[in-house]
């Protein structure tokens, strides 16, 4: 009985490992195959390969791949391995697309509910949601490039919703991120400031979410998330 709960208790901690390692992945490679590190055709390194890269499970890697796989970014060829399908502009067939919305419009929609989540996050979340919380800030911190920036920082933003407990909130926000990706996340050279400074400015700002959010403080949680949307929007619409 004992053996039993404790094989319990250390399944939250297994899943978050498993989906920070997912994350990481997908972060790496999609970033390399978008800006052309990885070329149409390059061969991916094998399951294995990465599963010793980024200390992950096999299965872990796996699910990743076919997450990719799905997008339409690579391609797996039974006995001879895994490439690179094409660049992400054409990953998604035109017949298939969703409709074009602009950064703008999908920052006012975020503006109507996202400071609203706070007191249901303040509420529900559990402590492997917080703690989950500061592995994605730290992904956003260690970020490189503008995709691996922008994945970071969505995949804690989505942490946050689904910390909420509601599953339609969950799917609207899904939707928005996979709105941003379509649209390549917008291009660093239309940003006014360095990748740098716009990575530092945002992790002091969500580091100050997460914060507020640990403490259970769905006040001023709320108004941190409505300030940090607000001065995003206002960024987008003066450039």
């Amino acid at each position: 009985m004992i053996e039993h709960l404790a094989g319990q208790s250390d399944e939250p901690s297994a899943r978050l490992k498993s989906d920070s390692d997912s994350q990481a992945i997908y972060q790496s490679l999609r970033s390399s195959i978008v800006e052309g590190q990885l070329r149409t055709g390059a061969r991916l390194p094998t399951e294995r390969a990465l599963a010793s890269r980024f200390g992950a499970a096999r299965n872990t890697v796996r699910k990743t791949m076919n997450q990719l796989a799905d997008e339409g970014l690579i391609i797996r060829h039974v006995g001879r391995g895994t490439f690179v399908a094409r660049n992400q502009s054409k990953a998604v067939p035109e017949a298939n697309a969703e409709p074009d919305f602009t950064l703008g419009e999908l920052l006012e929609a975020r503006l109507m509910f996202e400071p609203a989540l706070a007191e249901l996050v303040a509420e529900r979340a559990t402590e492997q949601d917080l703690v989950a919380l500061s592995t994605y800030l730290e992904a956003l911190r260690n970020a490189t490039s503008w995709s691996e920036f922008k994945e970071a920082k969505y995949a804690l933003h989505l942490a946050i919703v689904r910390a909420s407990r509601n599953s339609f909130l969950i799917s609207v926000f899904e939707r928005i991120i996979s709105s941003r990706r379509k649209a390549g996340w917008g291009r660093p050279g239309g940003h006014p400031l360095p990748i740098s400074a716009v990575r530092e400015a945002a992790a002091r700002d969500n580091a100050a979410i997460i914060d507020a959010l640990r403490d259970r403080d769905a006040n001023k949680a709320r108004e941190l998330i409505s300030g940090y949307l607000l001065r995003t929007l206002m960024s987008v619409s003066e450039s």
